[in-house]
């Protein structure tokens, strides 16, 4: 099971709220040394505002081993604030729209384990997105990355470039093409529903 929270509901899940800002220190400032904002082995940003989605993947002692966060495209997003250049066409700027962002997988999981994770984590996204009737999602991430999991449905919104070390584009896909259906089939991943805090996740 998937557990999706926000600021506002992050109480009902223990220290997941944490558990999640040590897994992106120790992904993106310790392992990929990237100058990220960091506090006590906590990574954040700006965007982590009450408007954050967090979908988090959490082991049998209740850490966080891989998260995504989403971020409604009517509220600042970082897409649009750090990379517009990526993009070709006017940004999306709505509530249909969602920007998937600090993707990431703790590497000390077992392999068999790991490779789970990012299939089960987007299969919550597609069932998120369906409960809150958002079209797609968008974001910037390598090519290759993306391509591998979800293999009908992208649209590049541009061209490559240097990205945080790394060639990255930015995307758009369509709800309906999120869930990686090869990976699910091949691990045996069933229906995937997102247990979360939320009500009305359209409410502004």
């Amino acid at each position: 099971m998937i557990e999706a929270f926000s600021l506002s509901t992050a109480h009902l899940f223990q220290d997941a709220l944490a558990s999640q800002a040590r897994l992106r220190y120790r992904v993106f400032v310790e392992q990929r040394g990237l100058p990220h904002l960091h506090f006590e082995d906590l990574e954040f940003d700006e965007f982590d505002t009450p408007a954050a989605v967090y979908l988090i993947w959490r082991d049998e002692r209740r850490v966080v081993r891989g998260l995504i966060r989403l971020l409604r495209t009517d509220r600042p997003y970082m897409l649009k604030s750090y990379w517009p250049h990526l993009v070709t066409q006017a940004l999306p700027e709505s509530a249909d729209v969602w920007e998937i962002t600090r993707v990431c997988v703790d590497k000390s999981v077992t392999r068999i384990v790991r490779r789970t994770i990012i299939p089960e984590l987007l299969s919550a996204v597609a069932d998120y997105l369906e409960r809150v009737e958002a079209n797609g999602i968008v974001g910037v991430t390598r090519a290759h990355l993306l391509s591998h999991f979800i293999r009908s449905g992208i649209t590049w919104l541009g061209e490559p470039a240097l990205i945080e070390g790394e060639i990255e584009r930015a995307f758009f896909v369509p709800r309906n093409c999120v869930r990686p259906e090869y990976h699910c089939a091949r691990y045996g991943i069933g229906t995937v529903r997102v247990h979360s805090g939320h009500v009305d996740e359209r409410a502004a």
